[in-house]
């Protein structure tokens, strides 16, 4: 019985505490990110638990947020949640008082647990399952998208008062790395025929929304598809409804370092706004942004647990262009360091024939996250994420150090698993860390446990100079529920 009422008491003051005994604040007005890292580094290595871990910067979120609220002020922004659904990150943002975009019972139930007014929820997925629509139904998130007359039909059916917004499709002038056209959104084209069908079933259409698609090419894909989005609107308005609502979806960059891409996109959104959607007009504009709030806001580190030292032979390109890479296992006499990690050259022996016969050395090394796990975006984005070596000491003449070819490859059984096919690192130790920046997208939201592989722990971080603007009369208290 005593040890029932300690669990008890345990989870009630888990569930009380205040987000300072969760968010480990620090000076200043941003996080120092790799005194940081070497700090929960430390904690680990003194548990000998040298597992993979992120840091979630709260404040980088409410600087992105501020950011957004400067360059598009007419712009509501509703979080995208299935780009990273981590509880703390809904509770900031519920806190900062935006929307959010749901695509599922799930995540609507997530977010009204923390307080969120239902009118602060699009659900924003076109094929809804039926138990869905009525579970929003039943707890009045109203506000959702259709594209087809047979999502019509079951709304009809199940939720005939919902607030509805037409999902088009986007200008097929632009193009994007993730394209929505062939699954979701009804081409302008179709749009009064579909339209016409909703006000024939007395539904309440109340505006227009679309995605351009995710990091699209440039900027004007937005003009277009707002041009576009006013074509539809007119059309709408001709048939009877009250169009209220414009949605411009997602596709805003994460990155700050995109060559002021964000910039370029909120001049182009404000410009298209004034010309086709004045203030005048009264429309609420409202959007989805994911990767734009969250991508910069984590850092994931990982520890090397492995490496191997191969021959990589080149061949000649083939009649078809395509060039034969291949590896080797390298027999060498490696000595051990008394006590640490061998560098597994020592004894090695390049010969006249090695050089000759085109033949180098291949570094590679194995990390305990990949692309089952954290690193899930190398496969679902097909980019090459960026990557730090994580020095015990800060180094300032590190870049200079001598670099070797190298392969990262994930801790599982899988051969696909390769976080980083071809980079350049210094000879590292079993042992050592590296780090990738912006992994805040697409990342612990897609991470399995595929082999077992654990998923990474989280160590949420802030500023005192974004805490106390985020929360300027003390820290609230803080509920987290089970999702």
């Amino acid at each position: 019985e005593i040890r029932f009422v300690k669990g008890v008491l345990s989870w009630f003051i888990a569930q009380i505490m205040s987000f300072q005994e969760i968010v480990k604040l620090y000076d200043g007005e941003t996080i120092q990110l790799e005194e940081c890292i070497r700090e929960k580094v430390e904690v680990l290595e003194n548990k000998n638990k040298c597992k993979t871990f992120v840091l979630l910067d709260v404040g980088e979120i409410y600087r992105k947020l501020e950011n957004w609220r400067h360059l598009l002020p007419r712009v509501e922004p509703f979080y995208a949640l299935k780009c990273n659904h981590h509880p703390l990150v809904a509770k900031v943002l519920a806190d900062a008082g935006i929307g959010f975009d749901c695509a599922s019972k799930k995540e609507i139930k997530q977010i009204l647990k923390l307080g969120v007014d239902p009118k602060r929820i699009i659900y924003a997925n076109t094929c809804k399952q039926k138990s869905y629509i009525t579970y929003a139904g039943s707890k009045n998130v109203d506000l959702m998208t259709f594209d087809g007359v047979h999502e019509l039909i079951k709304i009809k059916d199940l939720f005939p008062d919902a607030r509805l917004i037409l999902r088009i499709q986007s200008n097929e002038r632009h193009k994007a790395k993730h394209n929505f056209n062939t699954k979701c959104g009804c081409h302008r084209n179709h749009s009064k025929e579909l339209l016409a069908q909703a006000w024939e079933m007395k539904l309440n259409v109340v505006g227009i929304s679309f995605h351009v698609g995710s990091l699209p090419d440039d900027a004007e894909c937005f003009a277009s598809t707002i041009a576009d989005a006013h074509f539809v609107f007119q059309i709408g308005q001709s048939l009877g409804f009250n169009m209220t609502i414009l949605d411009i979806g997602g596709g805003f960059p994460g990155i700050d370092d995109d060559g002021g891409k964000f910039e370029k996109i909120a001049d182009v959104v404000n410009k298209s706004l004034d010309l086709y959607f004045p203030v005048s007009q009264g429309v609420r504009i409202i959007a989805e942004p994911g990767r734009y709030l969250i991508t910069s806001a984590v850092t994931l580190a990982v520890n090397i647990i492995g490496k191997r030292i191969v021959r990589q032979n080149f061949k000649k390109k083939n009649q078809n262009g395509t060039t034969h890479l291949s590896l080797s296992p390298l027999n060498c006499n490696a000595s051990h360091d008394k006590g640490r990690d061998s560098n597994m050259t020592h004894d090695i022996r390049r010969t006249d024939d090695d050089i000759r016969n085109n033949e180098s050395l291949v570094y590679m090394y194995y990390v305990n996250d990949g692309v089952y796990g954290t690193l899930a975006n190398v496969m679902t984005d097909s980019v090459v994420i960026q990557h730090k070596v994580l020095y015990r000491e800060a180094q300032p003449d590190a870049d200079a150090s001598p670099k070797k070819p190298s392969i990262i490859w994930g801790p599982s059984c899988d051969s696909l698993d390769c976080v980083v096919p071809d980079c350049n690192l210094p000879d590292l130790k079993v042992g050592e860390w590296l780090y990738f920046c912006n992994m805040g997208a697409y990342t612990l939201c897609l991470a399995t446990d595929f082999n077992g592989i654990e998923r990474p722990l989280v160590f949420p971080v802030c500023s005192k100079h974004y805490w106390n603007q985020m929360y300027p009369e003390g820290s609230p208290m803080l509920y987290l529920p089970y999702v």
